[in-house]
């Protein structure tokens, strides 16, 4: 690892996926950093692996049917988000010019009220350990008959796209994007990626706060950035997190 200009140090890895080689050259801050600043470089990492796995399916006579513009995935499931990530999403709504920022918080403002209104706001912000995957099942469909669509869509194309959450990136299908319209009762073809990002995320999040973080929907990032700020705010060593993430999200 070697030091930037800009106070930043730069982070090499050579990694293989389907025997395929993959070269990163990504960005660290130099400094006792948040989780949520690790994401370019850990978002680096991920569209690399991700890249290699395209590519592999698509030699193998598939093809990845998701494209701009299809934006099913983006209208009604309930897009898991890490703390960290939630926190960059909110410091992101912070940053954007008007009107721009006005229209998107208004979007979570409308998808918050939905979900109140729905009985759904306290069971997500208030996550039980105890939950079976039946029930988060039966959850998610009363989340995905609502419709809610993300604040950051615009003309069915993502507005962050560089910026876009870890499950947002990896949900990549070869079935008919039609079928993505009801992903549960669909026999929808995911591709699989190996790189567990989100998880990786939560535990090294659990390790620096000492509590047991949660994902929640992407519409809930600014009410749960703004209860848990406290915790997102803590910080460590940014290249022993990064390796953590890393070895945990790969290994």
């Amino acid at each position: 690892m070697s030091r930037n200009s800009d106070g930043t140090a730069r982070v090499t890895l050579a990694l293989r996926v389907h025997d395929r080689p993959v070269h990163i050259d990504a960005r660290l801050p130099d400094w006792p950093a948040r989780l949520d600043e690790l994401l370019p470089a850990l978002r680096e990492v991920d569209d690399r692996v991700i890249d290699a796995v395209v590519a592999h399916v698509e030699a193998g006579g598939k093809r990845v049917s998701c494209a701009k513009g299809c934006s099913a995935c983006c209208r009604a499931q309930p897009v898991p988000v890490t703390p960290p990530e939630a926190y960059a999403l909110a410091r992101l709504v912070e940053r954007l010019p008007e009107p721009s920022g006005a229209r998107v918080r208004a979007g979570f403002a409308a998808n918050v009220e939905r979900l109140r209104e729905a009985g759904l706001y306290e069971t997500y912000m208030q996550r039980d350990p105890a939950m079976t995957r039946d029930e988060a099942r039966v959850i998610a469909r009363r989340y995905m008959a609502l419709k809610l669509t993300c604040p950051f869509l615009v003309n069915d194309a993502c507005s962050i796209y560089a910026e876009r959450p870890f499950t947002c990136r990896q949900y990549l299908v070869t079935s008919p994007p039609k079928l993505c319209d009801a992903p549960l009762d669909n026999a929808v073809k995911p591709v699989p990626i190996p790189a567990k990002f989100a998880t990786a995320m939560l535990e090294v999040g659990e390790a620096l706060t000492g509590r047991a973080p949660y994902t929640v929907p992407l519409a809930l990032s600014l009410d749960y950035a703004g209860v848990n700020r406290m915790d997102l705010e803590k910080s460590g060593p940014a290249k022993l997190a990064f390796e953590q993430v890393v070895r945990r999200a790969l290994g």
